[in-house]
């Protein structure tokens, strides 16, 4: 596939994801997938990522990615995003809070044959659990 391709098949997966289509979703992953996140661990196969997505969703069931740039080297492509919603279920540990949060996430991804093989989400969690209340809030500084 070309990096045209793999930037196409990302925007598909971001449309699914903000559809809440998660069968959608899963058409575009190998069944070797591998993924990694600090707050969701590592994801194997399609229903690895299908309960990846399932607990996402009740967590957040409102999310919604904005694209703010998609960049594809090779195999592999790089989405940044800013991801929104309210916080409606248990994520990470952390109890419903009902909060509205926007933090900022970068998935890596690789594609082999048209399927994603792996990735690799890196988000600010600082700026999302700030947002939870789960860490204090950044203090000002003065310059």
């Amino acid at each position: 596939m070309t990096e045209k391709d793999n930037i196409q098949l990302a925007k598909q997966a971001i449309a699914a994801i903000n559809a809440h289509d998660i069968e959608s979703y899963l058409k575009h992953l190998d069944e070797s997938y591998a993924g990694e996140s600090e707050t969701l661990g590592s994801v194997h196969g399609r229903e690895g990522a299908r309960q990846m997505l399932t607990t996402m969703f009740q967590a957040f069931p409102d999310i919604h990615l904005e694209i703010e740039q998609i960049l594809a080297s090779g195999d592999h492509v790089v989405s940044r995003v800013i991801a929104s919603g309210t916080h409606k279920g248990n994520f990470a540990g952390v109890a419903p809070t009902n909060k509205k949060v926007s933090f900022h996430s970068c998935n890596v991804v690789e594609v082999r044959k048209g399927k994603v093989i792996s990735s690799r989400l890196y988000s600010d969690n600082v700026s999302l659990f700030r947002q939870l209340g789960v860490l204090p809030a950044q203090k000002a500084t003065t310059a």
